[in-house]
């Protein structure tokens, strides 16, 4: 059998476990995927180096019965006898620092409440001040009775704009 760092691995949280070891145990104690666990217990079944069990007493919530993998004596014998786990080195176990995890949490738990505090008193406030200002400009577009739909007058100012520009020496630029 081939001595893959995934191999390692999931028999090294196995014997850490006592040789017997659940999913959820072995998931703990490495970074191997979903697809990779279930290599591995496929795998190492079919060689004869673990036996695989559900028992009734590890039912996950979904109501499904959780595997349990044991080191077979074959397994242990290669792993013990014939430092199948060596190498010189045990695979790293995946740990987690809960008491860090938790003030992280606590941490961006304070970061969201300080941005919606400044959407609900900033942002918003300056929306309906645009909303009051911009229907404060739709009444007097209304008082002057101005067509937003028509272009009627807008050459006159053109023209008009470009003869002052040519009063104070500015040269007329060719926008066609």
């Amino acid at each position: 059998m081939r001595n893959t760092e995934e191999t390692r691995s999931f028999l090294a949280a196995i014997k850490e476990e006592g040789g017997r070891a659940s999913t959820r145990q072995i998931r703990n104690r490495t970074d191997l995927t979903e697809g990779q666990l279930h290599h591995q217990y496929q795998k190492l079944e079919d060689r004869g180096w673990i036996t695989v069990e559900k028992p009734d007493s590890y039912v996950m919530e979904s109501g499904s019965r959780m595997k349990v993998a044991e080191l077979t004596e074959k397994a242990l014998d290669e792993i013990n006898n014939k430092g199948f786990l060596s190498g010189g080195q045990q695979p790293e176990r995946t740990t987690v620092n809960v008491a860090e995890l938790a003030e992280q949490v606590e941490l961006v738990e304070e970061s969201i409440e300080q941005v919606q505090e400044y959407v609900s008193k900033t942002v918003y406030r300056q929306l309906a001040m645009m909303r009051w200002s911009l229907s404060r400009v739709e009444v007097a577009i209304e008082e002057a009775n101005v067509d937003l739909d028509s272009l009627d007058g807008v050459e006159a100012k053109e023209e008009e704009l470009k003869q002052r520009a040519k009063e104070f020496g500015f040269q007329e630029v060719d926008n066609s």
